[in-house]
């Protein structure tokens, strides 16, 4: 950890005398905030403004939050919960009438359903319990057609097509317990019997994963589970631990559950009432949710809303989203005055947030032994975090105006191209679990971006009639040498460093003169001035502080 912030060249001030955090300096603190809440780095006059005024970090804070990144951000966080995005259609896109849209496109509506209705309850200031109680669900002209979803005609739809949606199939409405995407993206085959729906809702809204607890089974249970598993799941009690609340939660949802051999496309995305009653056929548990009955799928939203760890589970997903974390019982008090924020703010995400950002704990640099009765917090605390591979996508384009694409798709944020598992992102599928750490393959898509962007920046800057302000390259031209203009290149390196990295080099610092040489070295490779800068750009955009904030 030394290291990284050494190579970030992070300056702290300290807290209080008596915390054992140390926090970042004002412009490192803004551009952690700006880096969590938009995905790109605050400007050289914003970095300026709060050197000179670090109390200004609250307005900032407000300014962010308003910017319409934040929600897009949100998404990412929420969907680590959700798994959503997996770019799955779930089935042929041209047996189900989209044969003129590309697959992928399709997929990656499907998978944003969820996350709409997220954006719409922040954008529209709602509490959280509007994700399972909403009598809408959010689309796309693609997702309506889909899904057949009657878009609502006194909605506008955002700048990205979204608008409030209604189910043609008379289905009741729940928020995205209704939804098609979700029941799709986790499906319940024969037997099953919805039990794999209910731990669905349970990890996603509740944050407790059945799967995750531990359980003892004898010789005699598991031999009974292979001859009759509903009787034994009926007269076990290390089963009952688990089913006799898993079932009643399940059979809730049998309007969803229509598979057989022949099912058409129809069939699969329609709610059916009249397969309700089929709980009785599998677990012989009546519809319930933790004791209570329920009679459908609002009363079973009604439920989650009200259930404390809904509000626990949402508050966790964001503090652990944005503090790069995994919840433990040591971190019951730090999420606890998040709790309390969500309680008094009407339930709402963005209150909750703002009390994150604002928060000691997340402006910490750097934590000293010794002080403090919490001997751990060194080893659980994030203080330095590492960009998403949606961030590093964000922050490079802010930067350079190059958005990295392979046939038209976003290459760090599409389950299709590859990159983005590599460089420490889930796919919502089979790689659920974000990296944190540092990794070969984070640091070789970070060389290839670079050179990629760099690339760009030097053929657009340094083109002849260039038309427009330059991207990065302001103050040499294609003629200029370090010989020619040594003082323009002294002052293009570190204008590229100040922009790139948002830290200004010491006056004593080397890297003026050795890329500057490098410059002189590519020259000699290829006699292009563009391709001499192509390679400074990228040596600067493959600095650590693009990593890591």
């Amino acid at each position: 950890m030394g290291l990284v912030l050494a190579l970030l060249g992070c300056h702290y001030f300290e807290a209080a005398p008596e915390s054992p955090m140390l926090g970042l300096a004002p412009r490192e603190a803004l551009l952690r905030l700006s880096v969590d809440l938009r995905g790109v780095h605050p400007t050289e006059e914003e970095l300026v403004a709060i050197d000179a005024n670090p109390d200004l970090y609250a307005q900032y804070v407000e300014r962010y939050l308003e910017d319409p990144r934040f929600v897009g951000r949100m998404r990412e966080v929420f969907n680590l919960r959700y798994l959503t995005r997996t770019g799955d259609t779930y089935f042929d896109t041209t047996e189900a009438g989209l044969g003129d849209i590309a697959s992928t496109t399709v997929g990656d509506s499907i998978g944003e359903e969820p996350l709409r209705l997220l954006t719409y309850l922040i954008e529209e200031d709602l509490p959280y319990s509007y994700i399972v109680t909403a009598s809408h669900t959010m689309a796309d002209p693609v997702l309506a057609r889909m899904w057949d979803l009657e878009r609502e005609p006194g909605d506008a739809p955002d700048d990205q097509g979204w608008a409030p949606a209604t189910w043609r199939d008379g289905r009741p409405a729940a928020g995205m317990l209704s939804m098609t995407t979700i029941w799709q993206r986790y499906p319940s085959m024969g037997g099953n019997a919805n039990r794999h729906r209910a731990n669905a809702i349970s990890r996603m809204l509740l944050c407790d994963d059945y799967l995750s607890r531990p359980i003892v089974l004898n010789r005699a249970a598991v031999d009974l589970l292979t001859l009759d598993p509903e009787n034994a799941i009926a007269v076990t009690a290390s089963c009952q631990s688990c089913h006799s609340t898993l079932d009643p939660l399940a059979g809730t949802l049998f309007g969803f559950f229509h598979y057989d051999a022949n099912q058409s496309i129809d069939d699969a995305i329609t709610y059916r009432p009249e397969t309700e009653e089929a709980w009785r056929d599998y677990s012989g548990k009546e519809p319930g949710y933790f004791g209570r009955p329920t009679a459908n799928l609002v009363e079973l939203g009604a439920n989650i809303a009200a259930d404390p760890r809904f509000a626990e589970c949402a508050v966790r997903t964001v503090w652990e989203g944005f503090s790069q974390r995994s919840y433990t019982d040591d971190d019951w008090e730090e999420v606890a005055a998040l709790r309390d924020v969500y309680e008094v703010d009407g339930a709402r995400l963005t209150p909750v947030v703002r009390a994150l950002v604002t928060s000691a704990a997340y402006r910490a640099g750097s934590v000293v032994a010794g002080i403090g009765d919490d001997a751990d917090l060194d080893e659980r605390l994030a203080t330095v975090r590492v960009v998403s591979p949606a961030q590093l996508q964000s922050v490079v384009e802010d930067l350079t105006t190059y958005r990295w694409t392979f046939d038209g798709r976003p290459g760090l944020t599409s389950n299709d191209v590859g990159m983005q598992v590599l460089a420490g992102g889930v796919d919502s599928r089979y790689v659920t679990l974000p990296s944190y750490t540092p990794s070969l393959g984070l640091a070789f898509v970070q060389e290839r971006l670079a050179q990629a962007a760099g690339r760009h920046v030097a053929e657009h800057d340094l083109a002849e009639g260039r038309a427009g302000d330059a991207i990065l390259l302001r103050y040499v031209t294609a003629l200029d040498t370090p010989e020619s203009a040594p003082d323009a290149f002294e002052a293009q390196i570190r204008f590229l460093y100040l922009r790139i990295t948002g830290a200004p080099l010491p006056a004593e610092a080397t890297e003026p003169l050795a890329l500057a040489a490098l410059w002189n070295e590519l020259m000699k490779v290829e006699d292009s001035p563009t391709s001499a800068w192509a390679g400074v750009v990228s040596a600067v955009l493959r600095d650590p502080a693009v990593l890591f904030y």
